[in-house]
């Protein structure tokens, strides 16, 4: 399928009144759904990485794109579906029905976390400093009276641009406290300074707890991870004229949690080799379920056993082939692009057929809590 802009997309969205056939449930139920290209965050920090990675064209009038909103089910910038048809839908609209949902998403997981996609994955493009901000708890948004919950992010870091510094600040310095930061943002000072600094590399792993201030500098082009929110306090922002959270952001911090170094060591992660060949996850501290999957051009395909539960597949090295084992369908996946899985879509095989070493994509999905006990 072509590109399609934001404004051919927004023309042809269907309402949520929507009549599906059963061709259209197999469409989205049966095998892998892909979306509309181009679902872009045009934040002022972002630049044209994200367009490159994806093949699309631009020029010197075209809008940044700090982030790609891969898959999506939050009402700000939700992915689209193409029908056979031609009739676009949203993933959030989709999702009310039911029973669409328990065949896309899987009957544990709408038990569990509800109708609607529980997470959030991006690709991000660091071209300008983010500003200095944080995300808070769950307990902490509700007793602020926000509508989307708090929330923790992965970042993995995928490629740098050159000649920038590319560093990540994350949480208050060694001995700095609750008064020194206080004092700091009443003087409107540039709290960086505060911050311990964190140089980054391509494959670098990093858990950002809740309440732990943090700021991307330009020069970072990597994958986010999260929950569905989109609840961030800013708190400084190089004086640009943007939206502050100061009192929502002072009331969010977690000054009880480590700083500096030992912050650091704490929110590193790493890739584990503890699953089938071919396979590495991540340890998480929530219910967010993060793998690798390893397919050489020459190597045995990997086979990937579907949990009854949506996996989001995104494209980070190279291009895989992905098919059924029932041989009912297949798709490739290349750096840059991302499809969802739905539960009933059965087991698959993954081989890599990029002429490069390394074929990798992620593989991410939800944690049941009961299922994880047994």
């Amino acid at each position: 399928m072509g590109i399609e802009s934001v404004v051919s997309v927004n023309q042809k969205l269907q309402p949520y009144d929507f009549a599906l056939s059963y061709k259209d449930v197999d469409f989205l139920t049966k095998s892998p759904i892909k979306f509309i290209e181009g679902n872009f965050a045009n934040y002022m920090w972002g630049g044209y990485h994200l367009y490159a990675m994806k093949g699309m064209s631009y020029n010197k009038d075209t809008p940044v794109a700090a982030e790609s909103w891969e898959v999506s089910g939050h009402k700000k910038y939700p992915s689209c579906i193409l029908m056979p048809d031609g009739r676009i839908f949203t993933l959030k609209d989709l999702l009310k029905d039911r029973q669409l949902a328990e065949s896309i998403l899987g009957e544990a997981v709408v038990e569990h976390f509800g109708q609607n996609l529980p997470i959030l994955v991006k690709f991000i493009d660091v071209h300008q400093h983010m500003s200095v901000h944080l995300h808070p708890s769950h307990k902490v948004a509700k007793a602020l009276g926000e509508d989307d919950p708090g929330k923790e992010e992965i970042f993995i870091v995928i490629d740098l641009h050159e000649d920038a510094e590319s560093v990540l600040y994350l949480g208050l310095k060694e001995k700095v406290n609750r008064r020194d930061f206080v004092a700091a943002i009443k003087r409107e000072e540039n709290i960086l300074d505060l911050l311990h600094k964190i140089h980054v590399a391509p494959g670098d792993i990093f858990h950002i707890p809740s309440g732990v201030l943090h700021c991307w500098t330009g020069g970072s082009i990597a994958i986010e991870i999260a929950e569905s929110s989109d609840l961030t306090y800013r708190m400084y922002d190089f004086l640009r004229q943007r939206q502050m959270h100061i009192e929502k952001g002072l009331a969010s911090i977690n000054y009880k949690c480590n700083q500096g170094g030992v912050l650091k060591k704490q929110c590193k992660g790493k890739w584990e080799t503890k699953l089938a060949k071919g396979l590495d996850s991540i340890a998480t501290r929530n219910a967010l379920r993060v793998e690798r999957i390893r397919a050489g051009l020459n190597s045995n395909p990997v086979k990937i056993c579907n949990r009854d539960a949506f996996e989001v597949l995104m494209g980070i090295e190279g291009a895989i082939e992905i098919v059924s084992l029932k041989g009912d369908w297949l798709v490739h996946l290349h750096k840059g692009s991302s499809i969802l899985i739905p539960a009933k879509a059965g087991d698959y095989l993954v081989r890599g057929i990029d002429q490069v070493e390394k074929n990798r994509a992620l593989r991410i999905s939800m944690k049941i809590p009961e299922r994880e006990g047994k």
